[in-house]
């Protein structure tokens, strides 16, 4: 009775005297194991999703504001905007910024500008 060494020792014999008819029944046998794998992978069938209409949302009740103390007490869930600002809203909320400030900003924005340029080719 051949035993598990006697086995090693015949195919290692076997491949020594015969290396292409050994690689040629290698690749056989790796094509066979891949083509196996292939074929399994192919007839698995496939789990199919099944993906639910979204329902519409409808409102059913006004919106409700949290109270809380970081949100203004003239928040509106939503407002129509208007295209310009009212006069008195301009002189309510807008301020002309001062001219150091504005040279402060021409001056980074030229610097950066020169940055820019000099690195161009």
């Amino acid at each position: 009775m051949l035993d598990l060494e006697d086995i090693k020792y015949e195919i290692s014999d076997f491949a020594h005297e015969k290396p292409v008819l050994t690689a040629v029944i290698g690749l056989v046998i790796f094509l066979f194991i891949a083509g196996l794998i292939i074929l399994m992978i192919q007839t698995t069938p496939s789990k199919k999703t099944e993906f639910q209409e979204a329902e519409p949302f409808v409102q059913d009740a006004s919106i409700l504001i949290p109270d809380s103390p970081d949100i203004e007490k003239d928040y509106y869930p939503s407002r129509v905007t208007e295209n310009q600002w009212p006069e008195a809203e301009v002189k309510k909320w807008f301020t002309y910024p001062e001219d150091e400030v504005m040279a402060e900003l021409e001056k980074a924005n030229d610097k950066i500008t020169k940055n820019i340029i000099e690195s161009a080719p």
